[in-house]
């Protein structure tokens, strides 16, 4: 297929989920710039109108088993797949509700396992492909009220580990990348009043920029990055084994 035939090439087509957000629209920008075709997987119509409105095509999927059906006729088979859906759980663990914990569970890691598993068995008649999973710095170092969104994320990445365990042998791998703070969207929104001294505890000064991350996912898309396997990396200027002052609750 094209876009696999160098080093340097990413796999591509592209999917995308979380393709509304800001990260998940600039990943599919840089793949689009990089001759690549890109695929948005939207949950509703008003994800998929600011996808368009942003400049690359998407799909609303209500059901991620309904996707083989979705794309024929229409779309080649995804040789990536990159996850950038996220969490908004955001809670102490005690004071979430019965209700709201069961939608946790689902939307933020039976829906993500569901994806994943579609998304392989695409994959597995072409024996090639690619799955990233974008996690979070917060997985080892969580935030006061962060427990269902670090929780989330690690279990995505015990997902993603276990994809490339166990199909890498039939040429699909997968990664997981740790972001931390990130200078955008949300990230940007929690921040605003923080910049200062989110950055004075980040050893290398400064959050992680969107082009930072942009360039790093499309590196982990390449051929370059076949043998970075069943792992995760973390890229968050080093704060995650920095030791925070004492008394700072973020």
């Amino acid at each position: 297929m094209a876009g696999i035939t160098s080093e340097s090439a990413i796999y591509e087509p592209v999917l995308v989920s979380g393709a509304s957000s800001g990260l998940g629209m600039a990943v599919a920008a840089a793949v689009l710039r990089h001759g690549g075709r890109v695929l948005g997987l939207c949950r509703n119509e008003a994800s998929l109108g600011t996808v368009r409105d942003s400049g690359y095509d998407g799909i609303v999927v209500e059901e991620p088993e309904r996707l083989p059906e979705l794309l024929k006729g229409c779309y080649a088979r995804p040789a990536a797949f990159v996850d950038c859906s996220h969490s908004r759980t955001e809670s102490l663990v005690a004071s979430l509700s019965p209700a709201d914990i069961d939608r946790w569970a689902l939307q933020d890691i039976a829906l993500r396992a569901r994806y994943l598993r579609t998304v392989v068995r695409l994959m597995l008649a072409q024996r090639q492909g690619r799955c990233l999973f974008v996690s979070s710095a917060a997985v080892d170092a969580p935030a006061v009220g962060q427990g269902f969104y670090a929780a989330a994320k690690a279990a995505g990445e015990g997902l993603y580990t276990s994809v490339g365990l166990e199909m890498a042998a039939h040429g699909i791998t997968a990664c997981s990348l740790r972001l931390g703070w990130l200078d955008s969207g949300r990230g940007r929104d929690f921040l605003a009043d923080k910049k200062e001294l989110c950055e004075h505890l980040i050893p290398t000064g400064h959050l992680v920029g969107m082009d930072e991350a942009v360039s790093c996912i499309l590196f982990l898309l390449s051929r370059s990055s076949a043998s970075l396997n069943a792992t995760t990396l973390t890229m968050d200027g080093g704060f995650s084994r920095a030791k925070q002052k004492p008394g700072t609750i973020l």
